[in-house]
């Protein structure tokens, strides 16, 4: 049995497939068509479901105003705890003890409740390490009740064989484990042996069929070690995404070791071969040509590549709700708190005419004008720009 999430848009819908997290839009008259007869366009991910599957669908209010907007995010990221049994270099957010306030279990229990309610259609279960959490099981149970796809971001030192099969009796369906080079280097990072028990958890997800992929995060001090990776992977058909680093958190320590647009076009040149569109195995920030967001259809506002207060939020462990974790990390201020909310749609529509989101987005331009900078979308990286440009007006 498959699952079909559907959340009414002004232009149409987006439709999520909840076992895989493909995602896409269709128009209004193909949505009026799925309504009707129950079936959906060609060549839509939806429509090569040869199963039985049920849909979930979640209405649109027209006296809503969502001009120029999704009606609400496709993926929440959730930070269960900010207890981590690593003490990782590059720690965005500088995990290890638990956070004051946390919220409750109930607490999060009605956060996933009423998320699915507004139409999330995925939650990305993050920390610290979330598998710390002792309820995760529960969680990602009710989330899959719920009819939302469920991921998992973690290190994956403390995966089991019987940690892998609770995940997937759970509904876990997709995992993001951490790996940030050969051997020598991801131990020299995240400690002494967590490299081969990384990649031990690795193994016991995929054997158990919950799909996997590896996320590194590339430095200056481990590019090397992360381009190696990348071709091993891609030999043995492990999907690795190469994600952006940004001084923040126990990152701060790590000067200069951002990469700029010169050692990006390194990494292509030295990925020729592992990021030609013939090989789906290795993709990651400002490496391939086509890495923007091209919808099926044209839709009436341009999707952002950067996906905070667009098409994501972050979830702190004491509700406090932000534009994204990377952003968070870099002292930008919080946008709510979960404890505060009544209606999420209402929240969601406030959030689009947030004056602090708005300068983040018309400040790209500034950014992307620096000479030898990597063009970016990143709205993290442009907080971390304007915090350097203010302690440098203050010298």
């Amino acid at each position: 049995m498959y699952n079909i999430n559907i959340r009414e848009e002004l232009f149409g819908a987006t439709v999520s497939v909840v076992e895989t997290g493909k995602r896409e839009y269709v128009s209004k008259e193909e949505l009026e068509k799925i309504k009707k007869k129950n079936t959906f366009p060609e060549g839509t991910f939806a429509s090569k479901i040869n199963e039985e599957y049920k849909i979930k669908y979640i209405p649109l209010d027209k006296n809503r105003d969502i001009k120029d907007q999704f009606s609400f995010a496709d993926i929440v990221y959730l930070e269960l705890t900010r207890g981590c049994n690593l003490r990782c270099k590059h720690c965005l957010n500088d995990s290890g003890e638990i956070m004051p306030n946390q919220l409750s279990e109930e607490e999060f229990e009605k956060l996933i409740n009423d998320l699915s309610e507004a139409g999330i259609q995925e939650i990305r279960l993050t920390g610290g390490e979330p598998l710390l959490y002792k309820e995760i099981y529960k969680l990602i149970k009710l989330c899959t009740d719920n009819g939302i796809c469920t991921s998992l971001g973690t290190n994956g030192t403390l995966v089991t064989k019987e940690v892998a099969e609770k995940l997937k009796e759970a509904g876990l369906k997709k995992v993001v484990v951490s790996i940030d080079g050969t051997k020598e280097m991801h131990d020299e990072i995240r400690g002494k042996g967590n490299y081969d028990k990384s990649m031990a958890g690795l193994k016991f997800l995929k054997d158990s069929g919950i799909d996997v992929r590896v996320n590194a995060v590339i430095m200056r001090s481990n590019m090397e070690d992360v381009i190696n990776l990348a071709k091993e992977l891609n030999k043995e058909k492990i999907t690795l995404f190469i994600r952006r680093f940004i001084e923040s958190g126990r990152g701060e320590i790590l000067k200069d070791n951002m990469l700029n647009q010169k050692d990006y076009e390194y990494v292509k040149e030295q990925l020729k071969e592992e990021l030609d569109d013939s090989t789906p195995y290795v993709n990651g920030h400002y490496l391939r040509i086509n890495e923007g967001v091209h919808p099926r259809i044209p839709l009436p506002f341009t999707i952002r590549g950067c996906k905070a207060g667009q098409r994501a939020i972050a979830i702190m462990p004491d509700g406090e709700i932000q534009l994204c974790g990377f952003l968070s990390a870099q002292g930008f201020p919080g946008v709510d708190n979960v404890r505060n909310i009544k209606s999420w749609t209402e929240f969601w529509d406030e959030l689009q005419k947030l004056d602090k989101l708005k300068f983040l987005r018309d400040t790209l331009d500034e950014y992307n004008s620096v000479e030898g900078v990597q063009e970016t979308y990143c709205l993290a990286y442009i907080q971390r720009y304007l915090n350097l440009k203010n302690k440098e007006a203050v010298k």
